[in-house]
């Protein structure tokens, strides 16, 4: 799954849009839109975080791509999986420390 999120992260990268495109190809990768259910619960955990403490000011696309995964029960491949297990505990993740 993909979503504009993850697509304008991706896109910060030096590659062109085509390149992008091709270089992810393999992987069928169906598009979805955010439920706008997703995101308010993005927002309250995005609070949560800063309000916990959480120095990152730029951390809402994480908590946006996180609140989108869980919402449609997808899995979520990650290098930080503790900040997303501690705002969406129910969210499968895949991170090197369980898939090594």
């Amino acid at each position: 799954m993909l979503t504009p999120i993850v697509w304008a992260e991706l896109g910060a990268a030096p590659l062109t849009e085509e390149k992008l495109l091709f270089a992810f190809a393999w992987l069928n990768l169906e598009r979805e839109n955010l439920p706008f259910e997703a995101a308010y619960r993005a927002g309250q955990a995005h609070r949560n975080y800063r309000a916990a403490g959480g120095q990152r000011e730029r951390t809402l696309p994480d908590f946006l791509v996180g609140a989108h995964a869980e919402w449609h029960r997808h899995r979520l491949l990650t290098r930080d999986p503790a900040r997303y297990r501690s705002y969406f505990p129910s969210l499968d993740i895949i991170s090197p420390e369980t898939h090594p």
